[in-house]
Formats: C-alpha cells, sequence, structure tokens
C-alpha cells in the first residue's frame, strides 16, 4: 500500500488525496506540518513541500504533478486523463493559473493571514490583505463561472483530474467559510457535484486542532 504525505489545509495534497479516493487506489496517509517538517520527513524531500506519495517499492514521488504523472501510469479507472492535444493544453493552462496565479493572489495570503500569521509568527491577520485577496477570489470566480458556460466540468461534460484540482482549492475556503459563490450559479453546481461524490467524503471529516471547520462546510447540498 503507498503512503501520502499531506497536510489538512493544503490544496496539493487535497487534490491528490481526491484523485486517489477517485481512483479508488489504496492509500494510508502521514500528516506532515510542512512549516516545521520532521527530519525524516527531509530526507525524503529535503525541499519539505507537499504532497509526497512513498510507493510500494519506498520510492518517493514528490509533488503533485508527479504524483499525477505516477497515478495516471497505473492506468486504473475511471480515467480521468485526456488525450487530445487540445484538452491537454487546456488542462495545463489552467493547472498553471491555479498553481502559480491563483496560488499568488488568492490562496497563499488567505491561508496566511486566516491561519499561519497566528501559528508561525504569532501576530493578528490583517484585515486589508484578507480583503483583498477575497476581491481577488471573487475575480477568479467570475472566471471560472465563464468556463463552465457550456459544458458541465472545466474541460468538457465528463470529469478530469483539472476538476479535482479546481475543488481541492476551493474545498480550502470552504473549511474556512470564506468561500462565496454569489450569483455565480455554474461554478456553485460543479463544486456541489464534486462535494457530493464519494470520494470527498475524507476530506469533509477533516479537523483541525484549534480551528473548526465552518458550520456550511459538511453541507453537499446547493
Amino acid at each position: 500500500m503507498i503512503t501520502l504525505y499531506h497536510y489538512y489545509l493544503c490544496s496539493s495534497s487535497r487534490y491528490i488525496r481526491l484523485i486517489l479516493e477517485e481512483q479508488k487506489i489504496k492509500y494510508e496517509t502521514q500528516l506532515e506540518n510542512y512549516w516545521k517538517p520532521q527530519k525524516d520527513f527531509l530526507k525524503l524531500n529535503p525541499a519539505g513541500h507537499l504532497p509526497v506519495i512513498i510507493n510500494e517499492e519506498n520510492f518517493p514521488v514528490i509533488g503533485a504533478n508527479a504524483c499525477i504523472e505516477y497515478i495516471k501510469d497505473l492506468e486504473v479507472k475511471p480515467r480521468l486523463f485526456v488525450d487530445d492535444y487540445r484538452e491537454k493544453a487546456e488542462i495545463n493552462r489552467l493547472v498553471h493559473w491555479f498553481d502559480v496565479i491563483f496560488k499568488k493572489e488568492v490562496f497563499d495570503p488567505i491561508i496566511y493571514e486566516k491561519v499561519f500569521s497566528g501559528i508561525l509568527d504569532n501576530i493578528t491577520p490583517n484585515s486589508e490583505n484578507i480583503r483583498a485577496a477575497l476581491n481577488n477570489l471573487d475575480f477568479h470566480i467570475e472566471y471560472f463561472n465563464y468556463l463552465l458556460n457550456s459544458k458541465n466540468y472545466f474541460i468538457k461534460d465528463d470529469l478530469t483530474y483539472l476538476d479535482f484540482l479546481a475543488a481541492a482549492n476551493f474545498s480550502v475556503f470552504d473549511y474556512l467559510g470564506v468561500l462565496n459563490f454569489k450569483d455565480y450559479e455554474n461554478i456553485k453546481e460543479w463544486y456541489f457535484k464534486i462535494k457530493s461524490r464519494p470520494s470527498f467524503k475524507p476530506l469533509l471529516k477533516d479537523q483541525l486542532v484549534g480551528l473548526n471547520p465552518h458550520e456550511n462546510y459538511k453541507i453537499i447540498d446547493v
């Protein structure tokens, strides 16, 4: 059985958890506080970032993109990967969007101010930084809502692994109670379709010490 090193509010870790659950791949988890990684973990990944899969051969597969390639090579069903070059190009564009643009403008500032400012630096969250990040989140949600205007999922009418990357990111804000889809019905419907899937259930059981999920986090109906 493989082992997944993860952290509850790491969107990349949640992404791989969703994919492993969706593909029905048996695994066990090892919780790692990535801001203070253990020595044994640093031996596996000196960079200290998550997620990391340790496969049956005790080989470390480091980072979400590498984990996705590893899972893809297992060729299990249901198939969440695409063959068409145009669909691949669009997935890669949006993976970059989440990994770079969304992370910088939205994810990192909200997580730092809402969670880690107190844990790491023992300071009061900066409300201006939170407000700016939430304004950015609204812009991103509006754009994603537009992308979902003519199809059930991000790339086509069938699920792909990109949908789980997007849902993993939104699920962290859902946990923190800052996810607001307003009148963007396309993305609201899409998110709750993902959230109501069996693969999402383990995420809904997450519970951080000293930081309870928002009361709406376990709601799976629109």
